[in-house]
């Protein structure tokens, strides 16, 4: 399970940050938790509930492909 956190805000660096299940993109405040090891970035607790799911069980991690 993951927690909110807080994105870095740059003047500098532009903003590309999205969620990891639709894309949507992340502004200032965002649902981080690790899947399988890795960091993810989700726009709410949902989403990483879907992810884990229905986009694991469906398509797996980008190292089962």
């Amino acid at each position: 399970m993951g927690e909110w956190k807080t994105a870095e805000i740059s003047y500098l660096k532009a903003n590309r940050n999205s969620c990891d299940l639709c894309g949507h993109p992340i502004a200032a405040r965002y649902w981080g938790a690790d899947v399988e090891g890795e960091p993810k970035m989700f726009c709410s607790p949902a989403h990483e509930r879907l992810f884990h799911d229905y986009w694991l069980p469906r398509y797996g991690t980008k190292e089962n492909s």
